[in-house]
């Protein structure tokens, strides 16, 4: 086994750059929609506005990234926003940056997940909840140019009830394809734009604003920020050894071999596959398509 890296020093200027993304972040920014949206002020409307026709009047619980397992063997999935309404129906809102092309099967995990979770409990099959899992993202979520998508299976003829149920919203989208409060909160998700006549947009604003004030919440924000500096460091700075030893040698393979060493050296330190991928595609200037065919080259070997 190799030595351990030495856990660098950050200087109090990269400190502070990693503070300020956070403090001018929008709520595109994955850790500060979890942090906003796991109170109830803030999700009730939200889930109200992407699915008025359930009558949402009270949110029973909120759990913030549940922990879901079904055997000591199997996947571990996290989710980073799990809810329940008055009805029994259960919600996983979730905030997608990079496009992994793997929504459905993501959603579908989600949602065997939950159900298993609802049998543990001794529910019956007949007896399961519908299961909504949310995903706004910042990409065209399935590819066909609509803004929101939306996939179900109904739980049978004489149970109308929709047992499964994906929503993708993508929030970037620059046509407007949904009704204006949802296109409110897409604007203020993506570009902390307030629809000045929309309370809860404004109410949205103060929140956001209220979490990036929490101490604890900008400390951890401060040291995802750092890491995720730390790591881009290392891969331009990996990446410029391979471009030299690939010129002295006239081959790019320099290049390659230190870009699947960066991506394992990521997975060691547990960053996630969508963040692996952004970063290397930000900074090799190659397409996520592409990103992602090193990601799997370096874990397969």
């Amino acid at each position: 086994m190799g030595k351990p890296r030495r856990k660098r020093r950050y200087t109090a200027a990269e400190k502070a750059a990693a503070l300020q993304k956070f403090e001018q972040a929008t709520l595109s920014n994955d850790y500060l929609f979890f942090r906003v949206m796991q109170q109830k002020a803030a999700l009730l409307p939200t889930l109200q506005r992407v699915l008025p026709e359930l009558g949402i009047v009270k949110i029973c619980q909120v759990v913030v990234q549940r922990h879901l397992k079904a055997t000591w063997q199997s996947k571990e999935l996290k989710l980073d926003i799990f809810a329940e309404d008055q009805a029994g129906n259960q919600f996983n809102v979730e905030m997608q940056v990079a496009n992994e092309h793997n929504l459905i099967q993501r959603s579908l995990a989600y949602f065997a997940g939950m159900a298993n979770n609802q049998l543990d409990q001794g529910v019956k099959y007949r007896d399961l909840k519908p299961i909504y899992v949310i995903f706004f993202t910042r990409f065209d979520p399935l590819g066909y140019q609509h803004q929101f998508e939306r996939c179900r299976i109904m739980a049978g003829e004489h149970q109308p009830d929709r047992l499964l149920n994906f929503i993708y919203l993508d929030v970037t989208a620059p046509i407007a394809q949904v009704n204006p409060a949802l296109q409110h909160l897409c604007e203020f998700i993506e570009t902390g734009k307030v629809a000045p006549n929309d309370p809860f947009i404004l109410k949205l604003e103060q929140l956001q604003a209220k979490a990036k004030m929490n101490s604890e919440w900008r400390d951890e924000a401060m040291k995802i920020n750092l890491r995720e500096q730390d790591i881009e460091y290392r891969i331009e700075k990996g990446i410029a050894q391979g471009i030299e030893q690939g010129i002295e040698q006239g081959v790019v393979q320099g290049t390659n071999e230190t870009t699947l060493k960066m991506i394992r050296a990521m997975r060691d330190d547990g960053l996630a596959k969508a963040q692996i991928v952004r970063l290397v595609a930000q900074s090799r200037q190659i397409s996520e398509a592409e990103a992602q065919r090193y990601y799997q080259m370096a874990v397969a070997g």
